[in-house]
Protein backbone atom coordinates (compact mmCIF):
# COMPACT_ATOMS: atom_id res chain seq x y z
CA UNK A 1 0.00 0.00 0.00
CA UNK A 2 1.19 3.50 -0.84
CA UNK A 3 0.17 6.44 1.38
CA UNK A 4 0.45 10.00 0.08
CA UNK A 5 0.18 13.11 2.25
CA UNK A 6 0.90 16.82 2.05
CA UNK A 7 3.37 16.52 4.93
CA UNK A 8 4.98 13.54 6.59
CA UNK A 9 6.38 13.93 10.10
CA UNK A 10 8.89 11.10 10.25
CA UNK A 11 10.11 12.00 13.78
CA UNK A 12 13.47 10.67 12.60
CA UNK A 13 14.31 13.78 10.60
CA UNK A 14 12.77 17.00 9.27
CA UNK A 15 9.22 17.05 7.86
CA UNK A 16 8.84 15.81 4.31
CA UNK A 17 6.62 17.74 1.91
CA UNK A 18 4.49 15.91 -0.66
CA UNK A 19 5.91 12.59 0.47
CA UNK A 20 4.87 8.97 0.10
CA UNK A 21 5.08 6.07 2.53
CA UNK A 22 5.03 2.47 1.34
CA UNK A 23 3.64 -0.20 3.68
CA UNK A 24 4.31 -3.87 3.06
CA UNK A 25 2.64 -6.23 5.49
CA UNK A 26 2.98 -4.67 8.93
CA UNK A 27 6.14 -2.66 8.19
CA UNK A 28 7.11 0.54 6.45
CA UNK A 29 9.39 -0.35 3.55
CA UNK A 30 10.00 2.94 1.77
CA UNK A 31 9.65 6.68 2.41
CA UNK A 32 10.22 9.43 -0.12
CA UNK A 33 8.79 11.82 -2.71
CA UNK A 34 6.89 10.60 -5.75
CA UNK A 35 7.21 6.86 -5.20
CA UNK A 36 5.90 4.86 -8.14
CA UNK A 37 3.04 2.50 -7.27
CA UNK A 38 3.72 -1.15 -7.90
CA UNK A 39 1.41 -2.95 -10.26
CA UNK A 40 -1.91 -3.46 -8.48
CA UNK A 41 -0.71 -1.64 -5.35
CA UNK A 42 -3.45 0.31 -3.55
CA UNK A 43 -2.81 4.05 -3.22
CA UNK A 44 -4.35 5.94 -0.30
CA UNK A 45 -4.32 9.71 -0.85
CA UNK A 46 -4.43 12.06 2.15
CA UNK A 47 -4.60 15.52 0.56
CA UNK A 48 -4.46 18.40 3.02
CA UNK A 49 -3.23 16.13 5.81
CA UNK A 50 -0.18 15.56 7.95
CA UNK A 51 0.86 11.91 8.36
CA UNK A 52 2.86 10.87 11.41
CA UNK A 53 3.63 7.85 13.61
CA UNK A 54 0.83 6.77 15.92
CA UNK A 55 1.05 8.22 19.43
CA UNK A 56 2.34 6.09 22.31
CA UNK A 57 0.73 6.37 25.75
CA UNK A 58 3.51 5.37 28.15
CA UNK A 59 1.36 4.89 31.25
CA UNK A 60 -2.31 3.98 31.57
CA UNK A 61 -4.71 1.99 33.74
CA UNK A 62 -7.50 0.95 31.39
CA UNK A 63 -9.17 -1.01 34.20
CA UNK A 64 -10.29 2.29 35.70
CA UNK A 65 -11.82 3.98 32.65
CA UNK A 66 -15.23 3.47 34.25
CA UNK A 67 -14.15 5.48 37.31
CA UNK A 68 -14.30 8.78 35.44
CA UNK A 69 -15.76 11.53 37.62
CA UNK A 70 -16.09 9.26 40.66
CA UNK A 71 -13.32 10.88 42.72
CA UNK A 72 -13.23 14.65 43.15
CA UNK A 73 -9.79 16.25 42.80
CA UNK A 74 -7.95 16.18 46.08
CA UNK A 75 -4.54 17.09 47.48
CA UNK A 76 -4.75 14.10 49.83
CA UNK A 77 -3.13 11.22 47.98
CA UNK A 78 -3.98 8.86 50.83
CA UNK A 79 -7.62 9.94 50.71
CA UNK A 80 -7.63 9.21 46.98
CA UNK A 81 -6.21 5.72 47.63
CA UNK A 82 -8.97 5.01 50.14
CA UNK A 83 -11.60 6.12 47.63
CA UNK A 84 -10.24 4.13 44.69
CA UNK A 85 -9.92 1.02 46.84
CA UNK A 86 -13.61 1.33 47.70
CA UNK A 87 -14.51 1.79 44.04
CA UNK A 88 -12.48 -1.23 42.96
CA UNK A 89 -14.54 -3.46 45.22
CA UNK A 90 -17.78 -2.24 43.64
CA UNK A 91 -16.83 -3.26 40.08
CA UNK A 92 -17.40 -6.72 38.62
CA UNK A 93 -15.19 -8.50 36.10
CA UNK A 94 -17.67 -7.50 33.38
CA UNK A 95 -17.42 -3.86 34.51
CA UNK A 96 -13.65 -3.96 34.22
CA UNK A 97 -13.73 -5.59 30.79
CA UNK A 98 -16.10 -2.87 29.61
CA UNK A 99 -13.77 -0.24 31.10
CA UNK A 100 -10.87 -1.68 29.14
CA UNK A 101 -12.87 -1.71 25.88
CA UNK A 102 -14.08 1.85 26.47
CA UNK A 103 -10.52 2.92 27.20
CA UNK A 104 -9.29 1.48 23.92
CA UNK A 105 -12.02 3.40 22.10
CA UNK A 106 -10.90 6.66 23.73
CA UNK A 107 -7.25 6.02 22.97
CA UNK A 108 -7.95 5.34 19.31
CA UNK A 109 -10.08 8.46 18.97
CA UNK A 110 -7.09 10.51 20.14
CA UNK A 111 -4.62 8.97 17.69
CA UNK A 112 -2.98 6.54 20.09
CA UNK A 113 -1.78 3.34 18.41
CA UNK A 114 0.27 1.99 21.34
CA UNK A 115 -0.36 1.92 25.08
CA UNK A 116 1.66 0.67 28.07
CA UNK A 117 -1.15 -0.53 30.33
CA UNK A 118 -1.12 -1.70 33.95
CA UNK A 119 -3.36 -4.72 34.53
CA UNK A 120 -4.41 -5.13 38.17
CA UNK A 121 -6.59 -8.22 37.73
CA UNK A 122 -4.79 -11.21 36.17
CA UNK A 123 -8.02 -13.24 35.90
CA UNK A 124 -9.22 -10.75 33.28
CA UNK A 125 -6.55 -11.95 30.88
CA UNK A 126 -8.50 -15.19 30.39
CA UNK A 127 -11.52 -13.26 29.07
CA UNK A 128 -9.76 -10.66 26.98
CA UNK A 129 -9.79 -10.56 23.23
CA UNK A 130 -6.87 -9.46 21.10
CA UNK A 131 -6.40 -5.72 21.70
CA UNK A 132 -7.27 -3.33 18.85
CA UNK A 133 -4.00 -1.39 19.25
CA UNK A 134 -0.42 -2.31 20.15
CA UNK A 135 -0.52 -2.93 23.89
CA UNK A 136 2.06 -3.77 26.51
CA UNK A 137 0.28 -5.42 29.45
CA UNK A 138 2.11 -4.96 32.75
CA UNK A 139 0.81 -7.25 35.51
CA UNK A 140 0.53 -5.25 38.72
CA UNK A 141 2.30 -6.82 41.71
CA UNK A 142 1.37 -5.89 45.30
CA UNK A 143 2.32 -7.70 48.50
CA UNK A 144 1.61 -5.03 51.10
CA UNK A 145 0.15 -7.52 53.59
CA UNK A 146 0.84 -10.95 52.12
CA UNK A 147 2.87 -12.53 49.37
CA UNK A 148 1.74 -12.01 45.82
CA UNK A 149 -1.64 -13.74 45.43
CA UNK A 150 0.42 -16.90 45.05
CA UNK A 151 3.14 -18.35 42.89
CA UNK A 152 0.42 -20.03 40.82
CA UNK A 153 -1.03 -16.61 39.90
CA UNK A 154 2.27 -15.33 38.59
CA UNK A 155 3.08 -18.62 36.86
CA UNK A 156 -0.33 -18.55 35.19
CA UNK A 157 0.19 -14.98 33.99
CA UNK A 158 3.63 -15.77 32.60
CA UNK A 159 2.19 -18.80 30.81
CA UNK A 160 -0.53 -16.58 29.34
CA UNK A 161 2.14 -14.15 28.14
CA UNK A 162 4.04 -16.98 26.45
CA UNK A 163 0.90 -18.25 24.71
CA UNK A 164 -0.14 -14.84 23.35
CA UNK A 165 2.99 -13.65 21.59
CA UNK A 166 0.82 -12.96 18.54
CA UNK A 167 -0.85 -10.05 20.36
CA UNK A 168 0.54 -6.74 19.07
CA UNK A 169 2.82 -5.30 21.76
CA UNK A 170 4.08 -7.36 24.66
CA UNK A 171 3.97 -8.13 28.35
CA UNK A 172 5.78 -7.21 31.53
CA UNK A 173 5.51 -6.87 35.29
CA UNK A 174 4.67 -3.86 37.43
CA UNK A 175 5.62 -3.91 41.10
CA UNK A 176 3.15 -1.19 42.02
CA UNK A 177 5.34 1.13 44.10
CA UNK A 178 7.96 1.03 46.84
CA UNK A 179 5.22 1.47 49.43
CA UNK A 180 3.06 -1.44 48.22
CA UNK A 181 5.60 -3.88 46.78
CA UNK A 182 8.47 -5.49 48.66
CA UNK A 183 12.08 -5.54 47.59
CA UNK A 184 11.51 -9.22 46.73
CA UNK A 185 8.83 -8.27 44.20
CA UNK A 186 11.09 -5.68 42.62
CA UNK A 187 13.85 -8.28 42.40
CA UNK A 188 11.39 -10.67 40.74
CA UNK A 189 10.38 -8.03 38.18
CA UNK A 190 13.98 -7.21 37.35
CA UNK A 191 14.88 -10.90 37.15
CA UNK A 192 12.02 -11.61 34.73
CA UNK A 193 13.00 -8.54 32.75
CA UNK A 194 16.54 -9.80 32.33
CA UNK A 195 15.71 -13.47 31.72
CA UNK A 196 12.61 -13.06 29.56
CA UNK A 197 13.38 -9.81 27.75
CA UNK A 198 10.44 -7.99 29.31
CA UNK A 199 10.31 -4.39 30.43
CA UNK A 200 8.97 -3.57 33.89
CA UNK A 201 7.39 -0.43 35.30
CA UNK A 202 6.60 1.10 38.68
CA UNK A 203 5.24 4.24 40.34
CA UNK A 204 7.90 6.13 42.31
CA UNK A 205 7.91 9.37 44.32
CA UNK A 206 4.40 10.20 43.17
CA UNK A 207 3.22 12.21 46.18
CA UNK A 208 4.54 14.32 49.02
CA UNK A 209 2.91 11.81 51.38
CA UNK A 210 5.04 9.04 49.89
CA UNK A 211 8.15 11.11 50.47
CA UNK A 212 7.11 11.86 54.05
CA UNK A 213 6.73 8.15 54.63
CA UNK A 214 10.18 7.21 53.35
CA UNK A 215 12.09 10.28 54.51
CA UNK A 216 10.63 10.71 57.99
CA UNK A 217 8.56 7.62 58.79
CA UNK A 218 5.41 9.66 59.28
CA UNK A 219 2.42 11.20 57.53
CA UNK A 220 -1.02 10.09 56.28
CA UNK A 221 0.28 7.39 53.92
CA UNK A 222 2.60 5.99 56.59
CA UNK A 223 -0.27 5.83 59.08
CA UNK A 224 -2.63 4.23 56.55
CA UNK A 225 -0.16 1.52 55.56
CA UNK A 226 0.77 0.86 59.17
CA UNK A 227 -2.92 0.21 59.85
CA UNK A 228 -2.88 -2.33 57.03
CA UNK A 229 0.06 -4.14 58.60
CA UNK A 230 2.87 -3.03 56.30
CA UNK A 231 6.36 -3.54 57.69
CA UNK A 232 7.79 -0.01 58.00
CA UNK A 233 11.43 -0.83 58.76
CA UNK A 234 12.39 0.77 55.45
CA UNK A 235 10.86 4.13 56.41
CA UNK A 236 12.79 7.10 57.74
CA UNK A 237 15.95 6.04 55.90
CA UNK A 238 15.90 8.01 52.66
CA UNK A 239 13.77 8.82 49.63
CA UNK A 240 11.51 6.39 47.80
CA UNK A 241 13.80 6.48 44.76
CA UNK A 242 17.03 5.93 46.69
CA UNK A 243 15.32 3.06 48.55
CA UNK A 244 15.10 1.15 45.26
CA UNK A 245 18.32 2.34 43.67
CA UNK A 246 20.39 1.39 46.71
CA UNK A 247 19.33 -2.22 46.03
CA UNK A 248 20.23 -1.87 42.33
CA UNK A 249 16.65 -2.55 41.27
CA UNK A 250 16.16 0.17 38.64
CA UNK A 251 17.87 0.19 35.27
CA UNK A 252 17.27 1.05 31.64
CA UNK A 253 14.67 -1.75 31.37
CA UNK A 254 12.41 0.00 33.91
CA UNK A 255 9.82 2.66 33.11
CA UNK A 256 9.77 4.83 36.22
CA UNK A 257 6.45 6.63 36.48
CA UNK A 258 5.99 10.06 38.13
CA UNK A 259 9.16 11.01 40.10
CA UNK A 260 7.43 14.20 41.21
CA UNK A 261 9.30 14.68 44.49
CA UNK A 262 13.07 14.26 44.52
CA UNK A 263 15.97 15.01 46.85
CA UNK A 264 19.31 16.36 45.69
CA UNK A 265 20.89 12.95 46.25
CA UNK A 266 18.18 11.43 44.01
CA UNK A 267 19.32 13.65 41.16
CA UNK A 268 22.91 12.61 41.78
CA UNK A 269 21.84 8.97 41.56
CA UNK A 270 19.98 9.68 38.33
CA UNK A 271 23.00 11.39 36.81
CA UNK A 272 24.93 8.20 37.50
CA UNK A 273 22.11 5.89 36.37
CA UNK A 274 19.63 7.73 34.09
CA UNK A 275 16.16 6.21 33.85
CA UNK A 276 13.28 6.18 31.40
CA UNK A 277 10.72 8.36 33.18
CA UNK A 278 7.00 8.78 32.46
CA UNK A 279 5.26 12.03 33.36
CA UNK A 280 1.45 12.32 33.43
CA UNK A 281 0.75 16.10 33.26
CA UNK A 282 -3.03 16.12 33.76
CA UNK A 283 -2.89 13.63 36.63
CA UNK A 284 -0.14 15.82 38.09
CA UNK A 285 -2.46 18.82 37.92
CA UNK A 286 -5.37 16.81 39.35
CA UNK A 287 -3.40 16.23 42.57
CA UNK A 288 -1.98 19.80 42.56
CA UNK A 289 1.53 18.42 42.91
CA UNK A 290 4.53 20.71 43.07
CA UNK A 291 5.99 21.64 39.69
CA UNK A 292 7.36 18.58 37.91
CA UNK A 293 11.21 18.74 37.81
CA UNK A 294 11.39 18.26 34.04
CA UNK A 295 14.48 20.39 33.40
CA UNK A 296 16.50 18.80 36.19
CA UNK A 297 15.57 15.29 35.11
CA UNK A 298 16.56 16.02 31.53
CA UNK A 299 19.80 17.60 32.71
CA UNK A 300 20.49 14.38 34.62
CA UNK A 301 20.26 12.48 31.33
CA UNK A 302 16.83 10.93 31.83
CA UNK A 303 14.48 10.35 28.90
CA UNK A 304 10.93 11.54 29.55
CA UNK A 305 7.78 10.13 27.97
CA UNK A 306 4.17 11.13 28.58
CA UNK A 307 1.20 9.10 29.75
CA UNK A 308 -2.40 9.77 30.70
CA UNK A 309 -2.58 7.62 33.85
CA UNK A 310 -6.22 6.60 34.49
CA UNK A 311 -9.62 8.23 34.50
CA UNK A 312 -9.58 7.93 38.29
CA UNK A 313 -7.28 10.97 38.20
CA UNK A 314 -7.94 12.45 34.77
CA UNK A 315 -10.95 13.23 32.60
CA UNK A 316 -9.57 12.12 29.24
CA UNK A 317 -7.25 9.55 27.68
CA UNK A 318 -5.85 11.93 25.08
CA UNK A 319 -2.11 12.56 24.76
CA UNK A 320 -2.81 15.80 22.92
CA UNK A 321 -4.39 17.08 26.13
CA UNK A 322 -1.34 15.91 28.10
CA UNK A 323 0.94 17.88 25.80
CA UNK A 324 -1.20 21.00 26.07
CA UNK A 325 -1.15 20.68 29.88
CA UNK A 326 2.62 20.19 29.86
CA UNK A 327 3.18 23.35 27.82
CA UNK A 328 1.25 25.42 30.35
CA UNK A 329 4.11 24.83 32.77
CA UNK A 330 6.85 24.63 30.15
CA UNK A 331 5.93 27.16 27.43
CA UNK A 332 9.44 26.97 25.98
CA UNK A 333 8.92 23.37 24.92
CA UNK A 334 8.26 23.19 21.19
CA UNK A 335 5.46 21.13 19.70
CA UNK A 336 8.12 18.98 18.02
CA UNK A 337 9.86 18.26 21.34
CA UNK A 338 6.53 17.30 22.87
CA UNK A 339 5.65 14.95 20.03
CA UNK A 340 8.94 13.14 20.59
CA UNK A 341 7.76 12.53 24.18
CA UNK A 342 4.80 10.54 22.83
CA UNK A 343 6.63 8.77 19.99
CA UNK A 344 10.39 8.24 19.97
CA UNK A 345 10.95 8.52 23.74
CA UNK A 346 8.47 5.77 24.74
CA UNK A 347 9.68 3.67 21.80
CA UNK A 348 13.20 3.77 23.27
CA UNK A 349 11.85 3.09 26.74
CA UNK A 350 10.12 -0.10 25.58
CA UNK A 351 13.25 -1.20 23.71
CA UNK A 352 12.14 -0.57 20.11
CA UNK A 353 13.94 2.56 18.88
CA UNK A 354 13.60 2.88 15.13
CA UNK A 355 10.73 0.37 15.06
CA UNK A 356 8.08 2.35 16.94
CA UNK A 357 7.38 6.06 16.99
CA UNK A 358 8.99 6.86 13.63
CA UNK A 359 8.22 6.72 9.95
CA UNK A 360 11.24 4.98 8.47
CA UNK A 361 12.01 1.79 6.54
CA UNK A 362 11.77 -1.17 8.90
CA UNK A 363 9.45 0.54 11.38
CA UNK A 364 6.06 -0.88 12.29
CA UNK A 365 3.25 0.52 10.15
CA UNK A 366 1.47 2.35 12.99
CA UNK A 367 0.33 5.59 11.35
CA UNK A 368 -2.18 8.39 11.86
CA UNK A 369 -3.16 11.50 9.92
CA UNK A 370 -4.81 14.79 10.89
CA UNK A 371 -6.02 17.70 8.75
CA UNK A 372 -3.32 20.26 8.02
CA UNK A 373 -4.74 23.78 7.63
CA UNK A 374 -2.94 26.03 5.15
CA UNK A 375 0.11 27.89 6.48
CA UNK A 376 0.06 25.92 9.74
CA UNK A 377 3.09 24.38 11.42
CA UNK A 378 2.48 20.60 11.05
CA UNK A 379 3.59 19.84 14.62
CA UNK A 380 1.18 22.47 15.93
CA UNK A 381 -1.56 21.09 13.68
CA UNK A 382 -1.30 17.75 15.48
CA UNK A 383 -1.07 19.31 18.93
CA UNK A 384 -4.18 21.45 18.48
CA UNK A 385 -6.19 18.99 16.40
CA UNK A 386 -9.70 18.18 17.57
CA UNK A 387 -11.56 14.95 17.12
CA UNK A 388 -10.28 11.61 15.87
CA UNK A 389 -7.58 11.19 13.23
CA UNK A 390 -8.73 11.04 9.63
CA UNK A 391 -6.54 8.01 9.02
CA UNK A 392 -5.58 5.30 11.52
CA UNK A 393 -3.38 2.25 10.93
CA UNK A 394 -2.01 -0.29 13.41
CA UNK A 395 0.37 -3.04 12.38
CA UNK A 396 -0.35 -2.37 8.73
CA UNK A 397 -4.14 -2.60 9.16
CA UNK A 398 -6.39 0.41 8.52
CA UNK A 399 -8.94 0.79 11.31
CA UNK A 400 -11.84 3.07 12.14
CA UNK A 401 -10.65 5.06 15.21
CA UNK A 402 -14.24 5.68 16.27
CA UNK A 403 -15.07 1.97 16.43
CA UNK A 404 -12.44 -0.42 17.77
CA UNK A 405 -14.73 -3.36 17.10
Amino acid sequence: MLLRANTVLTLSGPPLEKADVRVTGNRITEVGPSLTPHEGEPVHDLPGHVLLPGLINAHCHLDYTGFKGSIFPTKSFTGWIRRINALKGSFSADDYLKSIDDGFQQLMRSGCTTVFNIEAFPDLFLRMKKPPIRTWWFLELIDIRTRLAGDDTLAGALAFFAEHKDWPGGFGLSPHSPYTASIELFRLAKHCSQDMGMRFTTHIAESIEEQEMFLYGQGPLYDFLTELGRDTEDCGQGSALSHLMDFGLLDEHCLAVHLNYLQEYDLKLLREHPLNIVHCPRCHAYFAHSRFPLERLRDAGCSISLGTDSLASNDMLDLRGEIRQLRKNYPNLTAEECLHMVTTAPARAIGLPGELGVIAPGAFADLIAFPLPANTNPYQAVLFSEGPPSFFMVDGEIKNPTNSG
